[in-house]
Protein backbone atom coordinates (compact mmCIF):
# COMPACT_ATOMS: atom_id res chain seq x y z
CA UNK A 1 0.00 0.00 0.00
CA UNK A 2 2.84 2.81 1.08
CA UNK A 3 4.98 1.51 -1.81
CA UNK A 4 1.33 2.25 -4.48
CA UNK A 5 1.17 5.87 -2.64
CA UNK A 6 4.88 6.48 -2.93
CA UNK A 7 4.51 6.38 -7.09
CA UNK A 8 0.83 7.74 -6.64
CA UNK A 9 1.51 11.03 -4.45
CA UNK A 10 3.83 13.08 -6.90
CA UNK A 11 1.12 12.46 -9.84
CA UNK A 12 -1.19 13.62 -7.61
CA UNK A 13 0.64 16.76 -6.62
CA UNK A 14 1.47 17.02 -10.38
CA UNK A 15 -2.30 17.01 -11.63
CA UNK A 16 -3.36 19.06 -9.30
CA UNK A 17 -1.28 21.42 -9.44
CA UNK A 18 -2.06 21.26 -13.41
CA UNK A 19 -5.42 21.81 -12.71
CA UNK A 20 -4.84 24.25 -10.28
CA UNK A 21 -3.23 26.51 -12.85
CA UNK A 22 -6.01 26.01 -15.64
CA UNK A 23 -8.31 26.75 -12.48
CA UNK A 24 -6.84 30.04 -11.34
CA UNK A 25 -6.13 30.70 -15.49
CA UNK A 26 -10.54 30.55 -16.00
CA UNK A 27 -10.89 32.75 -13.19
CA UNK A 28 -8.25 35.16 -13.62
CA UNK A 29 -10.03 35.38 -17.47
CA UNK A 30 -13.19 36.16 -15.99
CA UNK A 31 -11.95 39.31 -14.82
CA UNK A 32 -10.37 40.22 -18.02
CA UNK A 33 -6.54 39.58 -16.34
CA UNK A 34 -3.94 36.60 -17.37
CA UNK A 35 -0.90 35.71 -16.20
CA UNK A 36 2.16 37.17 -17.60
CA UNK A 37 4.27 35.24 -20.73
CA UNK A 38 7.04 34.16 -18.28
CA UNK A 39 4.83 32.32 -15.95
CA UNK A 40 3.03 30.78 -18.92
CA UNK A 41 6.32 29.53 -20.44
CA UNK A 42 7.70 27.97 -16.73
CA UNK A 43 4.30 26.50 -15.89
CA UNK A 44 4.16 24.67 -19.62
CA UNK A 45 8.00 23.59 -18.96
CA UNK A 46 7.35 22.39 -15.92
CA UNK A 47 4.03 20.52 -17.36
CA UNK A 48 6.68 18.29 -19.45
CA UNK A 49 9.74 18.70 -17.36
CA UNK A 50 7.84 16.67 -14.38
CA UNK A 51 6.95 13.66 -16.00
CA UNK A 52 10.02 13.77 -18.17
CA UNK A 53 11.81 13.33 -15.15
CA UNK A 54 9.85 11.05 -13.13
CA UNK A 55 9.19 8.64 -15.96
CA UNK A 56 13.17 8.40 -16.20
CA UNK A 57 13.29 8.03 -12.57
CA UNK A 58 11.25 5.12 -12.63
CA UNK A 59 13.10 3.56 -15.62
CA UNK A 60 16.35 3.77 -13.67
CA UNK A 61 14.27 1.66 -10.44
CA UNK A 62 14.48 -0.99 -12.91
CA UNK A 63 15.17 -4.76 -11.43
CA UNK A 64 17.52 -5.34 -14.34
CA UNK A 65 20.31 -3.18 -14.38
CA UNK A 66 21.01 -3.74 -18.74
CA UNK A 67 17.46 -3.24 -19.63
CA UNK A 68 17.35 -0.42 -17.12
CA UNK A 69 20.36 1.34 -18.73
CA UNK A 70 19.46 0.86 -22.23
CA UNK A 71 15.33 2.22 -21.37
CA UNK A 72 16.87 4.98 -19.60
CA UNK A 73 19.33 6.22 -22.71
CA UNK A 74 16.78 5.62 -25.09
CA UNK A 75 14.24 7.77 -23.09
CA UNK A 76 16.57 10.02 -22.32
CA UNK A 77 17.59 10.94 -26.63
CA UNK A 78 13.77 10.87 -27.39
CA UNK A 79 13.14 13.28 -24.38
CA UNK A 80 15.79 15.86 -25.26
CA UNK A 81 14.84 15.22 -29.25
CA UNK A 82 11.05 15.89 -27.51
CA UNK A 83 12.40 19.17 -25.90
CA UNK A 84 14.16 20.64 -28.37
CA UNK A 85 11.17 20.16 -30.87
CA UNK A 86 8.79 22.08 -28.67
CA UNK A 87 11.33 24.18 -27.65
CA UNK A 88 11.53 25.38 -31.68
CA UNK A 89 7.68 24.68 -31.78
CA UNK A 90 7.45 27.47 -29.13
CA UNK A 91 10.10 30.37 -30.30
CA UNK A 92 7.86 29.77 -33.90
CA UNK A 93 4.41 30.11 -32.25
CA UNK A 94 4.71 31.63 -28.97
CA UNK A 95 4.16 35.49 -28.74
CA UNK A 96 6.85 37.89 -27.14
CA UNK A 97 6.44 40.30 -24.48
CA UNK A 98 7.44 44.19 -24.48
CA UNK A 99 7.40 46.31 -22.21
CA UNK A 100 6.88 50.31 -23.56
CA UNK A 101 6.56 52.29 -20.29
CA UNK A 102 4.47 53.46 -18.17
CA UNK A 103 3.29 50.61 -16.90
CA UNK A 104 1.98 49.08 -20.42
CA UNK A 105 3.42 45.94 -22.30
CA UNK A 106 2.71 44.99 -26.11
CA UNK A 107 2.79 41.42 -26.66
CA UNK A 108 3.83 40.67 -30.25
CA UNK A 109 1.64 37.33 -31.76
CA UNK A 110 3.38 35.10 -34.39
CA UNK A 111 3.22 32.21 -36.44
CA UNK A 112 5.56 30.54 -38.15
CA UNK A 113 8.28 33.07 -36.83
CA UNK A 114 6.70 35.81 -38.26
CA UNK A 115 4.95 38.64 -36.07
CA UNK A 116 0.87 38.52 -37.34
CA UNK A 117 -0.08 41.53 -34.82
CA UNK A 118 -0.20 43.05 -31.52
CA UNK A 119 -1.99 43.44 -28.46
CA UNK A 120 -1.87 45.81 -25.30
CA UNK A 121 -1.77 45.35 -21.85
CA UNK A 122 -1.97 47.17 -18.30
CA UNK A 123 0.60 45.70 -15.80
CA UNK A 124 -1.20 44.30 -13.33
CA UNK A 125 1.63 42.63 -10.92
CA UNK A 126 4.57 41.05 -11.32
CA UNK A 127 2.68 38.06 -12.37
CA UNK A 128 -0.65 39.44 -14.55
CA UNK A 129 -1.74 41.69 -17.21
CA UNK A 130 -5.35 43.50 -18.21
CA UNK A 131 -5.22 43.96 -22.31
CA UNK A 132 -6.57 47.41 -23.16
CA UNK A 133 -7.80 49.10 -26.26
CA UNK A 134 -6.28 52.37 -27.21
CA UNK A 135 -7.95 55.69 -26.23
CA UNK A 136 -7.80 59.21 -26.34
CA UNK A 137 -6.53 59.47 -22.47
CA UNK A 138 -3.98 56.67 -23.44
CA UNK A 139 -2.69 58.37 -26.68
CA UNK A 140 -2.49 61.83 -24.30
CA UNK A 141 -0.14 60.27 -22.00
CA UNK A 142 2.18 58.59 -24.25
CA UNK A 143 2.02 62.18 -26.31
CA UNK A 144 3.07 64.02 -22.63
CA UNK A 145 5.46 61.69 -21.87
CA UNK A 146 7.44 61.78 -24.56
CA UNK A 147 7.34 65.76 -25.18
CA UNK A 148 6.90 67.13 -21.43
CA UNK A 149 4.48 69.47 -22.36
CA UNK A 150 0.27 69.47 -21.81
CA UNK A 151 -1.80 67.93 -24.73
CA UNK A 152 -5.45 68.00 -24.97
CA UNK A 153 -8.11 66.33 -27.67
CA UNK A 154 -9.53 68.45 -30.54
CA UNK A 155 -11.31 67.60 -33.51
CA UNK A 156 -9.85 63.65 -34.00
CA UNK A 157 -6.11 65.14 -33.42
CA UNK A 158 -4.33 66.54 -30.74
CA UNK A 159 -3.15 69.79 -29.37
CA UNK A 160 -0.88 71.64 -27.03
CA UNK A 161 -1.06 75.21 -25.84
CA UNK A 162 3.12 76.08 -27.07
CA UNK A 163 1.97 75.08 -30.73
CA UNK A 164 -1.78 75.63 -31.16
CA UNK A 165 -1.35 75.78 -34.75
CA UNK A 166 0.02 72.18 -34.96
CA UNK A 167 -2.54 68.94 -34.82
CA UNK A 168 -0.92 65.90 -33.74
CA UNK A 169 -2.16 62.68 -35.09
CA UNK A 170 -0.95 59.28 -33.65
CA UNK A 171 0.60 57.34 -36.83
CA UNK A 172 1.90 54.35 -34.96
CA UNK A 173 2.06 52.69 -30.67
CA UNK A 174 5.04 51.43 -29.49
CA UNK A 175 6.06 47.82 -30.61
CA UNK A 176 8.68 46.58 -28.79
CA UNK A 177 11.19 48.28 -25.86
CA UNK A 178 12.47 51.15 -26.89
CA UNK A 179 10.89 51.36 -30.25
CA UNK A 180 8.77 54.95 -29.26
CA UNK A 181 5.49 56.69 -30.23
CA UNK A 182 5.36 57.57 -33.74
CA UNK A 183 3.49 60.81 -34.23
CA UNK A 184 3.64 64.07 -36.98
CA UNK A 185 4.07 66.57 -34.22
CA UNK A 186 7.77 66.89 -34.90
CA UNK A 187 6.91 67.05 -38.95
CA UNK A 188 4.25 69.17 -38.46
CA UNK A 189 6.41 71.59 -36.35
CA UNK A 190 9.17 71.64 -38.90
CA UNK A 191 6.76 72.12 -41.55
CA UNK A 192 5.47 75.22 -40.48
CA UNK A 193 8.46 77.04 -39.97
CA UNK A 194 9.43 75.80 -43.40
CA UNK A 195 6.60 77.45 -44.89
CA UNK A 196 6.36 80.64 -43.15
CA UNK A 197 10.41 81.52 -44.16
CA UNK A 198 9.49 80.10 -47.56
CA UNK A 199 6.64 82.70 -48.39
CA UNK A 200 8.81 85.56 -46.38
CA UNK A 201 11.56 85.21 -48.55
CA UNK A 202 9.49 84.44 -51.44
CA UNK A 203 11.89 81.50 -52.38
CA UNK A 204 11.78 80.82 -56.19
CA UNK A 205 11.91 76.60 -55.83
CA UNK A 206 9.37 74.76 -56.67
CA UNK A 207 7.40 73.33 -53.07
CA UNK A 208 4.54 71.13 -52.77
CA UNK A 209 2.31 70.84 -49.62
CA UNK A 210 1.34 66.93 -50.92
CA UNK A 211 3.28 63.90 -50.40
CA UNK A 212 3.38 60.89 -52.97
CA UNK A 213 1.06 58.88 -50.93
CA UNK A 214 -1.38 61.64 -50.77
CA UNK A 215 -0.86 63.01 -47.60
CA UNK A 216 0.06 66.69 -45.82
CA UNK A 217 3.94 67.03 -45.82
CA UNK A 218 6.35 70.84 -47.06
CA UNK A 219 9.11 69.09 -49.47
CA UNK A 220 10.79 71.26 -52.62
CA UNK A 221 10.99 70.18 -56.04
CA UNK A 222 13.93 70.09 -57.79
CA UNK A 223 13.90 69.38 -61.98
CA UNK A 224 16.70 70.53 -63.42
CA UNK A 225 20.71 70.49 -62.33
CA UNK A 226 20.77 74.54 -62.78
CA UNK A 227 18.26 74.75 -60.07
CA UNK A 228 20.46 72.79 -57.59
CA UNK A 229 22.31 75.94 -56.12
CA UNK A 230 19.32 78.04 -55.67
CA UNK A 231 17.70 75.18 -54.27
CA UNK A 232 20.57 74.64 -51.84
CA UNK A 233 20.43 78.44 -50.32
CA UNK A 234 16.42 77.98 -49.96
CA UNK A 235 16.51 75.07 -47.89
CA UNK A 236 19.57 75.89 -45.39
CA UNK A 237 17.67 79.26 -44.93
CA UNK A 238 14.49 77.14 -44.35
CA UNK A 239 16.25 74.71 -42.02
CA UNK A 240 18.47 77.29 -40.07
CA UNK A 241 15.26 79.56 -38.90
CA UNK A 242 13.63 75.98 -38.06
CA UNK A 243 16.45 75.23 -36.06
CA UNK A 244 15.65 78.46 -34.07
CA UNK A 245 13.10 76.63 -32.20
CA UNK A 246 14.25 74.84 -28.96
CA UNK A 247 12.11 72.10 -29.78
CA UNK A 248 14.58 70.92 -32.52
CA UNK A 249 17.67 70.14 -29.79
CA UNK A 250 16.12 67.51 -28.31
CA UNK A 251 14.37 66.00 -31.90
CA UNK A 252 15.21 65.50 -35.19
CA UNK A 253 13.49 67.61 -37.81
CA UNK A 254 13.77 66.96 -41.75
CA UNK A 255 13.70 68.65 -45.27
CA UNK A 256 12.60 66.91 -48.06
CA UNK A 257 13.74 67.50 -51.00
CA UNK A 258 11.97 65.25 -54.16
CA UNK A 259 14.37 65.27 -57.26
CA UNK A 260 12.77 64.77 -60.44
CA UNK A 261 14.49 64.46 -63.37
CA UNK A 262 12.37 63.11 -66.77
CA UNK A 263 9.37 61.29 -64.57
CA UNK A 264 11.92 59.50 -62.41
CA UNK A 265 11.82 60.57 -58.77
CA UNK A 266 14.15 60.49 -55.92
CA UNK A 267 13.62 61.69 -52.47
CA UNK A 268 16.71 63.64 -50.44
CA UNK A 269 16.27 63.81 -46.81
CA UNK A 270 17.96 66.76 -45.00
CA UNK A 271 18.36 65.69 -41.17
CA UNK A 272 18.38 68.15 -39.07
CA UNK A 273 19.07 69.10 -35.32
CA UNK A 274 18.40 66.46 -32.34
CA UNK A 275 21.96 65.53 -32.19
CA UNK A 276 21.29 62.62 -29.74
CA UNK A 277 18.85 61.05 -31.83
CA UNK A 278 21.18 60.96 -35.21
CA UNK A 279 22.79 58.16 -36.35
CA UNK A 280 25.13 60.19 -39.09
CA UNK A 281 27.70 61.75 -37.02
CA UNK A 282 28.87 63.57 -39.78
CA UNK A 283 25.96 65.33 -41.19
CA UNK A 284 23.75 65.97 -38.07
CA UNK A 285 22.80 68.82 -36.00
CA UNK A 286 23.48 72.18 -37.83
CA UNK A 287 25.05 70.61 -40.87
CA UNK A 288 22.20 71.04 -43.85
CA UNK A 289 22.43 74.61 -42.67
CA UNK A 290 25.18 75.23 -44.88
CA UNK A 291 24.17 76.09 -47.96
CA UNK A 292 27.39 73.73 -49.57
CA UNK A 293 26.91 70.88 -47.35
CA UNK A 294 22.96 71.20 -48.62
CA UNK A 295 24.11 71.57 -52.27
CA UNK A 296 26.79 68.36 -52.06
CA UNK A 297 24.28 66.11 -51.00
CA UNK A 298 21.33 67.18 -53.85
CA UNK A 299 23.82 66.81 -56.52
CA UNK A 300 25.04 63.70 -55.16
CA UNK A 301 21.33 62.73 -55.62
CA UNK A 302 20.90 64.58 -58.68
CA UNK A 303 23.86 62.26 -60.15
CA UNK A 304 22.37 58.96 -58.69
CA UNK A 305 19.38 59.49 -59.75
CA UNK A 306 20.46 60.21 -63.71
CA UNK A 307 22.89 57.38 -63.51
CA UNK A 308 19.78 55.13 -62.68
CA UNK A 309 18.01 55.87 -65.44
CA UNK A 310 18.50 54.38 -69.49
CA UNK A 311 21.48 55.67 -71.20
CA UNK A 312 19.44 57.56 -73.69
CA UNK A 313 17.60 59.10 -71.31
CA UNK A 314 20.50 60.43 -69.36
CA UNK A 315 22.38 61.27 -72.65
CA UNK A 316 19.29 63.13 -73.53
CA UNK A 317 19.25 64.75 -69.97
CA UNK A 318 23.03 65.62 -69.77
CA UNK A 319 22.68 67.61 -72.90
CA UNK A 320 19.75 69.63 -71.58
CA UNK A 321 21.41 70.40 -68.48
CA UNK A 322 24.61 71.71 -70.41
CA UNK A 323 22.42 73.97 -72.58
CA UNK A 324 20.53 75.12 -69.80
CA UNK A 325 23.64 75.92 -67.36
CA UNK A 326 24.80 77.59 -70.19
CA UNK A 327 22.68 79.46 -70.84
CA UNK A 328 22.14 80.56 -66.84
CA UNK A 329 26.04 81.63 -67.00
CA UNK A 330 25.50 84.07 -69.49
CA UNK A 331 22.51 85.50 -68.03
CA UNK A 332 23.98 85.98 -65.05
CA UNK A 333 27.35 87.25 -66.49
CA UNK A 334 24.84 89.92 -67.98
CA UNK A 335 22.81 90.47 -65.19
CA UNK A 336 25.90 91.24 -63.31
CA UNK A 337 27.48 93.52 -65.98
CA UNK A 338 23.79 95.73 -65.48
CA UNK A 339 24.46 95.95 -61.90
CA UNK A 340 28.08 97.05 -62.41
CA UNK A 341 26.61 99.66 -64.83
CA UNK A 342 23.97 100.30 -62.41
CA UNK A 343 25.81 101.42 -59.22
CA UNK A 344 29.49 102.60 -60.65
CA UNK A 345 29.62 102.75 -64.79
CA UNK A 346 26.12 105.18 -65.29
CA UNK A 347 27.91 107.64 -62.90
CA UNK A 348 30.36 108.26 -65.78
CA UNK A 349 29.14 106.67 -69.10
CA UNK A 350 25.40 107.36 -70.30
CA UNK A 351 25.56 104.43 -72.81
CA UNK A 352 26.25 100.81 -72.29
CA UNK A 353 26.26 98.51 -75.46
CA UNK A 354 26.48 94.31 -74.39
CA UNK A 355 28.24 92.49 -77.27
CA UNK A 356 29.91 89.66 -77.47
CA UNK A 357 33.34 88.69 -79.83
CA UNK A 358 33.77 85.88 -82.32
CA UNK A 359 35.07 83.52 -79.66
CA UNK A 360 31.88 84.12 -77.70
CA UNK A 361 33.66 86.27 -74.82
CA UNK A 362 31.21 89.13 -73.23
CA UNK A 363 32.57 92.51 -73.62
CA UNK A 364 30.31 96.44 -73.12
CA UNK A 365 31.28 99.10 -75.20
CA UNK A 366 30.92 102.43 -72.87
CA UNK A 367 31.79 105.19 -75.61
CA UNK A 368 34.66 106.87 -76.58
CA UNK A 369 36.16 110.41 -77.06
CA UNK A 370 39.87 111.88 -77.97
CA UNK A 371 42.75 112.39 -75.58
CA UNK A 372 46.66 112.87 -75.48
CA UNK A 373 48.00 110.01 -75.51
CA UNK A 374 52.15 109.48 -76.37
CA UNK A 375 52.76 112.76 -77.35
CA UNK A 376 49.80 113.14 -79.84
CA UNK A 377 46.96 114.86 -79.78
CA UNK A 378 43.34 114.00 -80.20
CA UNK A 379 44.36 110.48 -80.05
CA UNK A 380 40.58 108.33 -80.06
CA UNK A 381 39.97 105.96 -77.54
CA UNK A 382 37.26 103.56 -76.42
CA UNK A 383 36.35 102.37 -72.77
CA UNK A 384 34.91 98.82 -73.01
CA UNK A 385 34.57 96.27 -69.87
CA UNK A 386 35.64 92.50 -70.54
CA UNK A 387 34.50 89.54 -68.45
CA UNK A 388 36.64 88.26 -66.78
CA UNK A 389 36.64 85.14 -64.80
CA UNK A 390 34.76 83.79 -61.45
CA UNK A 391 36.33 85.19 -58.18
CA UNK A 392 38.25 82.38 -56.35
CA UNK A 393 35.46 82.16 -53.89
CA UNK A 394 32.72 81.33 -55.73
CA UNK A 395 30.62 84.48 -54.97
CA UNK A 396 31.39 86.71 -57.46
CA UNK A 397 32.21 87.39 -61.65
CA UNK A 398 35.31 89.80 -62.37
CA UNK A 399 35.14 92.58 -64.79
CA UNK A 400 38.30 94.75 -66.26
CA UNK A 401 37.22 97.95 -67.80
CA UNK A 402 39.64 99.34 -70.09
CA UNK A 403 40.49 102.98 -71.67
CA UNK A 404 42.24 101.31 -75.40
CA UNK A 405 44.15 103.82 -78.01
CA UNK A 406 43.90 101.15 -80.70
CA UNK A 407 45.21 98.23 -79.57
CA UNK A 408 46.99 99.81 -76.60
CA UNK A 409 45.12 99.62 -72.85
CA UNK A 410 46.52 102.92 -70.87
CA UNK A 411 44.23 102.04 -67.65
CA UNK A 412 42.20 99.18 -66.28
CA UNK A 413 39.98 99.01 -63.32
CA UNK A 414 39.09 95.83 -61.92
CA UNK A 415 35.10 95.40 -60.50
CA UNK A 416 34.39 92.50 -58.35
CA UNK A 417 30.33 92.29 -58.60
CA UNK A 418 28.45 89.81 -55.84
CA UNK A 419 24.79 89.84 -57.60
CA UNK A 420 22.69 87.78 -54.87
CA UNK A 421 24.30 90.16 -52.25
CA UNK A 422 23.85 93.12 -54.86
CA UNK A 423 27.53 94.26 -54.41
CA UNK A 424 29.85 96.38 -56.57
CA UNK A 425 33.85 96.55 -55.19
CA UNK A 426 36.39 98.05 -57.24
CA UNK A 427 39.99 96.65 -57.33
CA UNK A 428 43.28 96.47 -58.81
CA UNK A 429 43.69 94.55 -61.60
CA UNK A 430 47.42 92.99 -60.99
CA UNK A 431 49.04 92.48 -64.32
CA UNK A 432 48.49 95.79 -65.51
Amino acid sequence: MERKIKYALPWIIYLGSLLGFVLARFILRGIGVEFRLWVQALFWALVFLFPALLIGYYLTRIKYKVLAVVLTVIYAVLAVIVFIGGFVYFLLTSPSEHDIGLGMICVAEQSGGYTTGYTYWDKISFFGRRQFEWDEERDIRLLEDKYGMEFAENSGAYVTEKYPQIAVHILGYPTVSGSGLSDDFIENIACDHFKKTYEAEAFQTEWSETKENGTEGYHLIVKKESEIKQASKEAAAMISDAMEDSIFKKFTGVLQVQIEVKENKRICSLYFGGESESSDLEKRGDYYADAENTEKTLAQTYNELLQSMEESERIEQITEDTEDENKKYFDRMERSYDLLYEKKLSEQYTTSEKTYNAKGNFYAILGGDTAEYENEADRPYEVTVVYDRVSDDGKSLLFVMYKKYHEKSDTATGYSVDLDAEKVEEYDVPWF
